[in-house]
């Protein structure tokens, strides 16, 4: 019998690897100007910490977390979203005495739904929490941290939508609202949104049924029932963003999927993907902190899905910068030359140059084949003659180029040379 990878999961082999790290190393350098320290959060947590924090009638608990039992009996989750691991660790590790805390995360979160384009049932998330502030202004400044993020990855044709959910009180009334307009509309929802009446009404607001698309649009909205300070919070969001010249959308509807989800809503969507079009998400969720035992303070985060991001840099036709794995390809001519050029490889190793070594007895041509096939900037080659010599022939491989070299000046040469190449890339 052939093994393969399960159903919904996918093995990202060498020569896509650093599409990932391109998304991650862009993290690693923006993330930080806005404040955020890196986090890494397991990914198996105990089950109860989902159930608490996304809520229990949600999609994700009720049909899609990974759960199982462990030998000491526990009930545990493949963590299906960051957030509530990131609120955990910041209340188990005492940060929540800080003041405001920012954190960014990036890694595989795990569902069990049907696979869709861009989302696997291991997919990867990049992610940013701030936590311990309220103010509106945080909301924008998180917006614009995921604006610039897309841009810096070169993506233009992507659209802001954004709203508020309202507090909790905000929330429970117009759920009251909504059961009523609903109520003799029942028969007319999908399966889904039936089920949905009965547990959380609110979720029939993000159905994707045309049908019951069209039965929600003709209700009453959420932002009718929002009190005072909710409208007083998303007019300052809106203000911000204009200030800072963020194009946005009002969309009453949105109201994520995540039952701890608190006034500021927002998603980003692209033009090309089709109907599974939201690259980037994320909100504001003022209970959770309290809901899993700290004190209250407010949060807000947001979470990009680093596949549907990739598939929109292609629908773009963004180039994504490939570095060689290998700098470097040495090749030795006899065995006097093999010898020597072994202990070259690893002195140029320690000075931070990478190199592959052709160990196998093969022909030069061949070596430099396989030397081209490795994307390597370079060859060097030590045969009797070089040996003789203190010498060693140094072969530019995009250039078609070679120069015979003194042995000990191959470190600096190479390292003028290939920092060279980094530059004009």
């Amino acid at each position: 019998m052939e093994l393969t990878a399960l159903k919904g999961v996918q093995d990202i082999l060498p020569d896509e690897v650093h599409r990932w790290d391109f998304l991650e190393q862009l993290a690693q350098r923006l993330f930080p100007r806005y404040g955020y320290r890196r986090i890494i959060i397991p990914i198996i947590e105990e089950s109860r910490l989902f159930t608490r924090s996304i809520g229990q009638e949600t999609d994700i608990v009720e049909k899609e977390m990974y759960v199982f039992t462990d030998r000491g009996g526990r009930s545990i989750a493949l963590r299906p979203e960051a957030t509530a691991s990131v609120v955990r660790a910041y209340l188990e590790h005492h940060f929540d005495q800080q003041g405001l805390v920012k954190f960014f995360y990036s890694g595989p979160m795990f569902r069990g739904e049907k696979p869709q384009a861009g989302r696997n049932r291991q997919f990867y998330q990049i992610g940013v929490e701030a936590l311990g502030c309220a103010h509106p202004f945080l909301d924008a400044e998180v917006i614009a941290c995921a604006v610039d993020f897309l841009s810096a990855a070169g993506l233009k044709n992507f659209r802001l939508l954004l709203n508020s959910v309202g507090d909790a009180e905000d929330k429970a009334a117009f759920a009251k609202i909504l059961t009523r307009h609903l109520q003799d509309k029942r028969e007319l929802l999908c399966a889904s949104c039936r089920q949905r009446f009965e547990r959380n009404i609110l979720r029939t607001l993000d159905c994707k049924s045309p049908v019951c698309k069209k039965i929600i649009s003709e209700a009453p909205q959420l932002s009718d029932v929002l009190s005072p300070e909710s409208k007083q919070d998303f007019l300052q969001v809106q203000r911000a963003l204009d200030r800072l010249n963020i194009g946005y959308t009002l969309m009453p509807t949105l109201v994520r999927g995540l039952d701890y989800y608190t006034k500021t809503v927002f998603e980003i969507t692209h033009e090309q993907l089709g109907a599974q079009n939201t690259i980037l998400a994320g909100g504001r969720y003022n209970n959770l902190i309290a809901d899993l035992g700290g004190k209250p303070a407010g949060a807000m985060g947001f979470a990009l899905g680093v596949e549907r991001v990739l598939l929109a840099l292609d629908a773009e036709s963004v180039p994504i910068p490939v570095f060689p794995d290998t700098s470097v390809y040495a090749i030795g001519l006899g065995d006097n030359g093999s010898s020597k050029i072994f202990e070259i490889g690893q002195m140029l190793r320690r000075e931070n140059i990478a190199v592959q070594i052709g160990f196998e007895p093969r022909s030069l041509k061949s070596h430099l084949r396989q030397a081209d096939k490795l994307g390597c900037l370079f060859v060097i080659i030590i045969g009797d003659n070089e040996l003789a010599g203190n010498t060693i022939i140094l072969k530019n491989m995009r250039q078609g180029t070679q120069d015979v070299i003194g042995l000990e000046t191959i470190v600096s040469e190479l390292k003028q040379r290939i920092g060279s190449i980094n530059e004009q890339s």
